[in-house]
């Protein structure tokens, strides 16, 4: 019989990125206040003292997976690089970059949204207002809105109807019942978006 081979020690960074790895997974499966640190150290494969080691507690748990979702968003290629492009590619290439962000980062998206009253984080909606901000700007810009106000509420309808396109699909399973290609909806998108065709 082969003795199970002991854990390879990981540095810390590596060790708290497992840990808030786990957390991500049971905060947006279980919620905030329905996972123990029992629970998340023993997803994480690590005791309780280790945990510890690495966050003080629950919240402090919480507050490093919420940042994680922050910078995950704010790595977005800022509008100034893509000044250039035509409209709708402008949008298509903004679109695509916050799709693949929303999808690849689902269970973060889930946590600031079915943990709201814990969160508490104005960090996520103040990037989104940022992001509208510049895309509104640039949509005045170029006559697509009459001005700058106009322009933020299409970019806010625009941002908020990729998020809600995934959370439908995904996550409430509008998928299964009639499935939409995301491309062609987000090309759709964009038509609204530029021409209100």
């Amino acid at each position: 019989m082969t003795e199970p081979s002991p854990r390879r020690r990981l540095s810390a960074d590596d060790r708290r990125a497992e840990i808030s790895g786990a957390a991500r997974s049971l905060f947006a499966t279980n919620g905030y206040h329905a996972t123990t640190t029992r629970e998340l150290a023993r997803a994480a494969g690590v005791s309780d003292a280790l945990l510890y080691r690495h966050f003080a507690n629950k919240r402090d748990l919480l507050d490093f997976v919420v940042t994680q979702a922050i910078e995950t968003f704010s790595s977005l290629p800022p509008l100034e690089r893509m000044a250039a492009l035509p409209t709708e590619q402008l949008l298509l290439r903004l679109g695509r970059g916050f799709l693949e962000r929303i999808t690849a980062n689902l269970d973060l998206i889930l946590i600031l949204v079915g943990n709201h009253a814990e969160v508490q984080d104005a960090r996520f909606a103040g990037f989104i207002d940022r992001a509208a901000s510049a895309l509104g700007e640039q949509l005045a810009q170029r006559g697509v809105a009459k001005n700058a106000d106009e322009g933020y509420l299409s970019a806010r309808s625009f941002f908020g109807s990729l998020m809600s396109f995934i959370l439908l699909q995904r996550v409430l399973g509008m998928d299964s019942v009639r499935p939409v290609d995301t491309d062609r909806y987000l090309e759709h998108l964009v038509e609204l978006t530029v021409g209100g065709r």
